[in-house]
């Protein structure tokens, strides 16, 4: 009999919410091996999440920390199960138990596979968990031992489509899709490097649009969102893309994350997405203050932003960029500044996140620990308050929302999404 395999999202409400996706990818490389189950426990109590996956006597648990905040809920599960169901592997996997293994292992998990899963918990399935397996991290008589990082898959096309048929539909609406993994770019504040690699790698055009056109005609999707960290990282890829999606006119919203001097590097590449309906982007800023920016390797000027939100309005697509408060070594006047610079930049939306000072992450190396510094907390929360509360950012908003278009309705669920904390 093959083996039982549940792959479990744990109980817990995050900014990095991404649902079951990253678990129906994982499931695909490995159905061929095993019986699987998907579960969303993210509305859960932890005793009803346990029920379910004891009711499914599994042989291995795959459990999903997309960051550091889904640590807890995981160890809280993880030691649940050890007591329920002891025969059972728990493997644990994500960001937050790449970034810190050791607190996974200590609850009680057999092994950590760190950075990209697929091959590695394969291996594991057709193995077991042996000394030095490849990607796998194991707590030895109190240290952590961790086998070789393995080679990234390459080409990305070699793994299978997301295994959407053990997926809940997704009760907002929104489809996620990858279509790459990993920057080009080394950013001084970001972990997705230290996750992934500096190679970025791709689906192909080709194998992107197919997958659209099975979300479109097989789950009735229309509204997208591309989780990839930078999707603009090759502009004639997204060229390509935008040309077969256009040429099925796809009756699909997209909503992706890209860099502003990427999506401004080619004159034409805006218009080619508008044309595909990639009608909504968010554009990591970080700071417009001149000396944080070269300090976190992403100079990118306030003109640069101004003309591709600007450009962007003029396209009918809707526009969210994304500050970073708390920086190192961020002075009190360049703190103050943040928001007359970003209402300046003019962006239709804008989030102000506080500095996650992620283990392994360059600008973290001398911060006290993972969280947050709680001043940095409260600032963020009093920028948003006052950028939504601005007379040029709700009559912009206004405006748009009267628009008719899907622009509008990013608009108008913007200002609903405010409407409390603009008061």
């Amino acid at each position: 009999m093959r083996p039982v395999v549940v792959l479990v999202k744990p109980p817990e409400q995050s900014r990095f919410n991404f649902g079951t996706f990253s678990l129906g990818v994982l499931a695909a490389s490995i159905r061929d091996l095993a019986v699987i189950h998907i579960l969303d426990a993210t509305h859960l109590s932890f005793d009803a999440a346990v029920d379910k996956i004891e009711a499914l006597e599994p042989d291995w648990v795959g459990i999903t920390t997309m960051a550091l905040s889904s640590l807890p809920p995981a160890t809280k599960l993880i030691k649940s199960l050890k007591a329920r169901r002891p025969q059972a592997s728990i493997v644990v996997g994500g960001h937050g138990a790449s970034m810190m293994p050791r607190i996974p292992l200590e609850a009680g998990a057999d092994a950590v596979v760190a950075g990209e899963g697929e091959s590695a918990f394969r291996r594991l399935m057709e193995e077991g968990i042996e000394p030095d397996s490849p990607g796998v991290i194991r707590l030895i008589d109190g240290a952590l031992e961790a086998g070789p990082r393995p080679p990234p898959i390459r080409p990305l096309d070699q793994l299978s489509p997301p295994a959407r048929d053990l997926m809940p539909m997704p009760d907002n609406q929104v489809h996620l899709m990858e279509t790459s993994r990993g920057c080009p770019h080394a950013c001084r504040f970001c972990e997705t490097t230290r996750f992934y690699g500096r190679r970025w790698r791709y689906h192909s055009p080709q194998r992107v649009a197919e997958e659209v056109w099975r979300l479109v005609c097989e789950l009735g999707a229309w509204i997208i969102e591309i989780t990839d960290d930078n999707f603009g990282a090759s502009r004639r890829r997204v060229l390509q893309i935008c040309e077969r999606l256009h040429n099925r006119e796809l009756p699909a919203v997209f909503l992706l994350s890209a860099r502003a001097d990427d999506l401004l590097a080619r004159p034409e590449l805006l218009p080619a997405m508008a044309r595909a309906r990639m009608l909504r982007i968010s554009v990591g800023v970080e700071t417009l203050s001149p000396r944080l920016a070269r300090s976190t390797g992403k100079f990118i000027a306030l003109e640069t932003y101004q003309a591709l939100f600007d450009r962007m309005r003029d396209l009918g697509m809707f526009s969210v960029a994304s500050f970073i408060v708390g920086l190192p070594g961020e002075s009190a006047e360049e703190r103050e500044r943040t928001l007359e610079l970003a209402l300046s930049a003019a962006p239709d939306s804008a989030q102000f996140v506080p500095f996650y000072p992620f283990p392994g992450v360059p600008l973290a190396e001398k911060h006290p620990g993972p969280n947050p510094a709680p001043e940095a907390i409260t600032a963020a929360a009093r920028l948003t308050a006052a950028f939504y509360h601005a007379d040029e950012v709700r009559s912009r908003l206004d405006r748009a929302a009267r628009g008719g278009d899907i622009r509008a309705s990013f608009a108008q669920g913007t200002l609903e999404k405010y409407a409390a904390v603009a008061c």
